[in-house]
């Protein structure tokens, strides 16, 4: 999923926080089976995969930035 992030956000200002699911007793609880997931902005965008309709525009919008 990050390589698909970065490709859609390639040139853009970008910060990234890793975490690890499986070392957070809740995380692992609340993510386990839907890992990888995807929060912009501290909101959560996506579980699994991206969305496939028009991901672009919609990440693009959740960071902040132009459609």
């Amino acid at each position: 999923m990050r390589d698909e992030v970065d490709a859609i956000l390639a040139g853009e200002d970008r910060q990234w926080e890793i975490v690890n699911v499986d070392a957070d007793v809740e995380l692992a609880r609340r993510y386990g089976e839907e890992i990888p997931v995807l929060f912009v902005n501290d909101r959560l965008f996506a579980k699994v995969r991206l969305p496939r309709l028009a991901s672009r525009i919609r990440l693009r919008r959740a960071a902040g930035l132009a459609g």
